[in-house]
């Protein structure tokens, strides 16, 4: 009996958790970069979704966001729901991260038809590390 692989539906048990930013840098398309080095975003990732808070001056803004693995150490994230970038649910963006120890790093590259706004970020990089969940 051959059994198919199914990979892309399986989560890695690696990135499931919780985790906070300790570095996010934006990268424009003119190559402006913007580094927040604030702490004041977590992720929480689930079985097939996951969700981003980031402390504001008004409260907190949240993302959730439906993921799945496409290829080895590679995941795509379509926004599901969002407090304030509400123009963006529906969109996808693959991430490439690695886990080393209790560090999460991503890069992610959007896609060139994205939002094609000079000032949307072209390229995220975020270091994270594994923390408690709430």
């Amino acid at each position: 009996m051959v059994i198919p692989c199914v990979h892309a539906a399986t989560p890695d048990p690696a990135l499931l958790g919780c985790w906070r930013a300790a570095k996010i840098v934006l990268t424009t398309q003119d190559g402006e970069k913007a580094e927040d080095t604030s702490g004041r975003c977590t992720l929480q990732f689930k079985e097939d979704q996951f969700e981003s808070t980031c402390k504001t001056t008004s409260g907190a803004a949240t993302t959730t966001y439906r993921y799945q693995l496409v290829r080895p150490q590679v995941y795509a994230a379509t926004m599901a729901g969002s407090t304030f970038r509400t123009e963006m649910v529906g969109t996808t963006r693959e991430y490439e991260y690695r886990i080393e120890g209790d560090q999460l790093r991503t890069v992610t590259v959007p896609p060139a038809m994205a939002f094609a706004a000079a000032a949307a970020a072209q390229r995220v990089e975020t270091e994270a590390m594994r923390v408690p969940c709430p």
